[in-house]
């Protein structure tokens, strides 16, 4: 399993850097990123933190005043290869993921064009400006990437508790976990929705790991299935040659009782003659049903069934 993290590009209002690079500016995708493997690897997994690849210029990034990157390697289309799932964290942009992640979404035709993330999962977690910033809907138009790409999407439903902790603005929502900045990144990821964080990573380590685990113990019982069907058909074929003599005599018989009951049943087309009177009037509507149906390619209504 895979947890990949964007960092999201953040200058306060007098275009200077924002300190705090776990908890504030720069930080609310890396903290929820870290939470998330965290409790990940508690449930048994096997977590690797990647972040998205930058696509801006060091000089761009100079005059944004962005922060340094993080003490991650940098995700590679080839690397999703080596995982059974992800969880993608993704900084909203105008309610849709931000530009670094719709690249690297981009980048990976080869393994669209080869099949190579079929049946696997991800999982998304968010962050935005403000409680109403599009963390759903950054869910939501990354669907079509893991859709193509035959991802499972894995939610979370309102699972935690916190999401329906109404007593203050919690981040986050059924599609996954989530923080919120603040206009000038000033708001720190809170101990509430860490925990749907923490929730996130648990349920969803568990859930491929399940997954994965059935897939293995299935492969493994069809290959040790093979063997016995070897070994017994040896001693199947002997056993019943020897017993021949004494099987043979009721199967023979078996025919003749078998005839002597048919004859009795001789009797039986009796009721089998009555059964044509209900088949008929079950034909009748099949064929009204035949003539239209709900099918409906335009000319004349009373061509059509009602």
């Amino acid at each position: 399993m895979a947890v990949i993290q964007s960092r999201k590009q953040l200058t306060n209002a007098d275009g200077k850097h924002l300190s705090g690079v776990d908890s504030s500016t720069y930080g609310h995708i890396r903290t929820v990123a870290e939470k998330i493997a965290e409790s990940a690897k508690e449930a048994g997994a096997e977590v690797t933190v990647y972040q998205f690849p930058e696509i801006l210029s060091p000089e761009v990034l100079a005059k944004m005043h962005a922060a340094p990157k993080a003490d991650y390697p940098t995700i590679t289309p080839d690397d999703l290869k080596n995982f059974d799932g992800f969880l993608f964290g993704i900084p909203t942009r105008y309610g849709r993921a931000v530009a670094c992640a719709s690249a690297f979404f981009d980048a990976t035709g080869g393994l669209w064009g080869t099949g190579a993330l079929v049946g696997k999962f991800a999982g998304i977690f968010a962050s935005s400006a403000s409680q109403h910033g599009g963390q759903e809907t950054t869910a939501l138009t990354t669907l079509p990437f893991l859709a193509h790409h035959g991802i499972a999407y894995v939610p979370i439903g309102f699972a935690a508790p916190q999401l329906t902790d109404n007593s203050e603005i919690v981040a986050g929502s059924a599609y996954g976990a989530g923080s919120i900045a603040g206009g000038d990144g000033s708001r720190g990821v809170t101990e509430k929705e860490l925990a749907v964080a923490a929730y996130q990573g648990k349920s969803f380590a568990e859930f491929v790991g399940t997954f994965v685990a059935g897939k293995a113990a299935k492969a493994a019982a069809a290959a040790g299935a093979e063997v016995p069907v070897a070994t017994a058909s040896p001693t199947e074929t002997t056993e019943p040659e020897k017993a021949a003599p004494s099987a043979e005599t009721p199967a023979v018989a078996a025919p003749a009782a078998a005839a002597a009951t048919e004859k009795p049943a001789a009797a039986a087309p009796t009721p089998a003659t009555q059964t044509p009177a209900p088949a008929k009037t079950t034909s009748a509507p099949a064929k009204k049903s035949s003539g239209g149906g709900f099918f409906c390619c335009g000319g004349k209504s009373e061509n059509y069934d009602s």
